[in-house]
């Protein structure tokens, strides 16, 4: 029965679980140019989630991502939040962009 409300309602769960990631990680950084990379980095791999779910791509995929960009913009205490905002969204398109034109890769495992 657990499993089944989990199981329906994944993408709220991990929306939530992804909120508090990004505060504490957001929380952890101690500068704003840290800050900034962090972001950059979990925008390239936001970038990798939809690219690899273009064909199967569902809403709860971009509620998810957002849940972990809010947290992160509520644990932030060093940098702008314009500016994280726009660098989270450059890595996303810039990394989307580079595995469509095969300058990235996934790893076979």
């Amino acid at each position: 029965m657990a499993t089944d409300i989990l199981f329906k309602s994944w993408a709220e769960f991990f929306f939530f679980v992804l909120i508090i990631t990004g505060i504490i990680i957001a929380l952890s950084t101690p500068s704003a140019i840290i800050s900034y990379f962090v972001i950059f980095l979990s925008g390239i791999f936001a970038g990798r989630l939809l690219y690899f779910r273009k064909k199967k791509l569902k809403v709860a995929y971009y509620i998810v991502i957002a849940g972990f960009l809010i947290g992160y913009l509520l644990g932030s205490y060093y940098g702008n939040r314009k500016i994280i905002i726009v660098l989270f969204f450059i890595g996303a398109v810039l990394s989307y962009y580079m595995f469509d034109k095969n300058v990235l890769k996934d790893l076979p495992f």
